[in-house]
């Protein structure tokens, strides 16, 4: 009894120590949104970026005071670049600079307007944005065109760290551009989504063995284990693709925090199922259950495009495509290595280190988004967890550490000794 009140109590100590740090700017939007306008002479760009990452990003003041802008102004213009496709440099012009809170939670709100050089096509254009790029390294910026007359607007694509220049070329938009560019932001998206990703890997965890006496202990089979993940993998992508169109096509008004919280509750319920057995066996339904609470916040980024009803089918089909495949790919990555590694004792020390990493991450991330405190501690966990695919390669070395020498071995044994009779 006292190994399992143990066992409970060590996630809400884990939230104890986070709640001490210093209260920072909340993680309250996901990213930074610039809409573009093309006239015939300029394009103007509509930049929202979120008020408490620039505050966190920048150390500038945010509270509307002519110095603040000022510095505001002075920062966005040192951080959009504008070139043709040839490299000639465009103007780049900022125009309203405020600090603005309307509905939800405040942002910068500034309009740029940018010129290209004499003779240059307006429609033609690279930019280079590096708007709390460098600063916060899991932060993205996700472009839109303004049809204008048509009232909706295209997505573009999404820029983040390490990222070449955006080209955009409006004169050559195909019928299929909004699904390309659509899957492009669903697979940046869920690459970026580490509390969705974590969610999914640590409830993976768990399915290659059996629950025993309120422990982890028995091995399924290879083939069990195969079925087990398809399982899951399956729930995951039914449930939040269901909320996903329905959100969607029926323009859900989703407020963005309790979203946010229920799926940080998700990975903390996950990271412990995967420390010790909660429902044991019922992975799919965890899986399918809080896949309907992941889908909400997909929506929520889908909905912040607000593409016209000509538009929304591509865009809603691409960003669920480009979801999918990088899910599979990260999969498919990840379950040879966790088919072999699971028949070692190895395993349950690998297995409980990435629980409890789980549990601190999810811990901060609740923290986070009730709160506004610990923002220091997410930025520094988010950024490690953008290196992650090294402990995807690390377990894969580690597994072929495992089973080549017994694979050699195995054909030594196997091989006849000179002179033995046929």
């Amino acid at each position: 009894m006292s190994d399992r009140l143990l066992f409970w109590l060590k996630p809400l100590l884990v939230v104890l120590m986070t709640m001490v740090a210093a209260p920072l700017s909340a993680h309250s939007t996901p990213n930074s949104e610039v809409r573009l306008k093309i006239s015939e002479e300029w394009v103007v760009a509509d930049i929202i970026v979120p008020q408490g990452e620039y505050a966190f990003g920048t150390g500038n003041p945010v509270d509307g005071s002519p110095r603040s802008t000022r510095l505001a102004r002075e920062y966005l213009a040192d951080h959009i670049d504008v070139a043709t496709p040839g490299g000639k440099p465009w103007t780049v012009s900022m125009g309203t600079v405020e600090f603005v809170q309307t509905v939800g939670p405040p942002y910068l709100h500034a309009i740029a307007y940018l010129v290209p050089p004499a003779g240059a096509d307006v429609t033609e254009l690279s930019i280079d944005w590096q708007v709390l790029n460098d600063e916060l390294p899991g932060h993205f910026a996700l472009f839109l065109h303004d049809a204008g007359a048509a009232g909706s607007n295209v997505i573009i694509g999404a820029v983040r760290k390490d990222t070449p220049p955006l080209e955009i070329n409006n004169a050559e938009q195909g019928a299929l551009a909004p699904l390309i560019a659509a899957m492009a932001l669903g697979a940046h998206h869920i690459m970026e989504g580490y509390d969705h990703l974590l969610f999914l890997l640590v409830l993976l965890l768990p399915a290659p063995l059996l629950a025993r006496a309120g422990a982890w202990g028995g091995h399924r089979s290879t083939c069990g284990t195969v079925v087990k993940l398809a399982q899951i993998v399956t729930a995951f992508t039914v449930g939040h693709s269901l909320t996903l169109i329905a959100a969607t096509l029926g323009n859900w008004s989703l407020p963005t925090a309790p979203v946010e919280v229920a799926i940080a509750l998700s990975v903390l319920i996950s990271a412990m199922h995967a420390a010790r057995p909660i429902l044991p066996g019922k992975e799919p339904i965890i899986a399918l259950v809080f896949g309907l609470v992941h889908g909400l916040a997909f929506a929520t980024l889908v909905k912040e495009a607000q593409a016209g009803m000509a538009s929304s089918a591509l865009t809603l089909l691409g960003f669920n495509l480009g979801i999918e495949l990088v899910q599979l790919a990260i999969v498919a990555a990840v379950v040879p290595s966790l088919l072999i590694l699971s028949r070692y004792r190895l395993y349950a020390a690998f297995r409980q280190a990435l629980a409890y990493l789980g549990i601190a991450a999810a811990a901060a991330w609740i923290v986070n988004r009730t709160t506004g405190l610990a923002g220091g501690v997410v930025a520094t966990m988010e950024a490690a967890m953008g290196h992650a695919a090294w402990l995807v390669v690390a377990a894969a070395l580690l597994a072929l550490v495992l089973v080549v020498p017994r694979h050699f071995a195995g054909k030594r044994n196997s091989i006849p000794l000179q002179g033995a009779s046929a």
